[in-house]
């Protein structure tokens, strides 16, 4: 698993994430109840959208990433950015299941980044390994 792959699939896990709580809590308009509720879905959409993830890109013939680097960068994003654009979400409007969909991805690239960077970091000195 190279750097690019695991930046593509964080973005595609908070993509997914992030339409999953537009329709959780946006068209359906799910309330949690209470904190622990609220960490409970999260964490089942996290996880959720890790397995999908994986599932799809099993299917599609890329390179499977470890559900250990799926579901943390899902939880992460589920809470920095979509917790507060979810609650600050004016309306449900077509532009803003968009927005949130949009900032799923960016919070999924931005979370995976230290997974690809270790990733990186971890092959290079390998590679400098060998050729000693």
């Amino acid at each position: 698993m190279n750097w690019k792959n695991i930046l593509s699939a964080g973005a595609f896990s908070g993509a997914l994430l992030g339409i999953f709580i537009a329709i959780v809590f946006i068209l359906v308009g799910v309330d949690p109840g209470s904190f622990g509720g609220l960490f409970a879905i999260f964490l089942a959409m996290a996880i959720l959208s890790a397995v999908v993830v994986n599932q799809i890109l099993k299917t599609t013939g890329r390179p499977e990433l470890n559900l250990k680097i799926l579901v943390p960068i899902g939880f992460f994003t589920s809470i920095i950015p979509l917790l507060g654009a979810t609650f600050g979400a004016p309306n449900s409007e077509p532009i803003t299941l968009v927005t949130i969909v949009f900032l799923g991805a960016i919070g999924g690239l931005f979370w995976s980044t230290p997974f690809a960077l270790w990733n990186a970091f971890r092959h290079s000195k390998n590679h400098v390994d060998s050729e000693e």
